[in-house]
């Protein structure tokens, strides 16, 4: 009757892990996401930047008040993404939202609100 005991509780048990594991992998089996960062009023007229792929070279979608612009991305990382156009940077801090944009010698920050999607 123990031996059964334990068997049931070793059975148990590795169930248990294996729901961990299968639940922790869930990140892994995103089919789709997205991250956007949506600004306020500010002198350059950023309204928002939309990723949707977020790999080096990917295009992106700017957009500002009077055009909508598609960017390469340049360097994606956990922390910050570059967009690069002739003219114009943008940096993107992906913890704080600030976003830089740099035209010329000139540049701007501007705070954005950041939001995720994922399916």
């Amino acid at each position: 009757m123990v031996k059964n005991r334990v068997r049931s509780n070793r059975w148990t048990i590795a169930r248990l892990v294996t729901a961990c594991c299968l639940v922790v992998g869930c990140d892994d089996l995103t089919r789709f996401k997205q991250e956007r960062y949506e600004c306020g009023y500010n002198p350059d007229g950023l309204v928002e930047i939309d990723f949707r792929n977020f790999k080096k070279g990917a295009e992106t979608t700017v957009t500002f008040i009077d055009r909508t612009v598609t960017m390469p991305v340049v360097e994606s990382n956990d922390e910050r993404l570059v967009l690069n156009n002739p003219g114009l940077i943008i940096r993107i801090d992906r913890k704080t939202g600030i976003i830089r944009l740099t035209n010329g010698t000139h540049y701007r920050n501007v705070k954005c609100t950041k939001s995720n999607f994922q399916m």
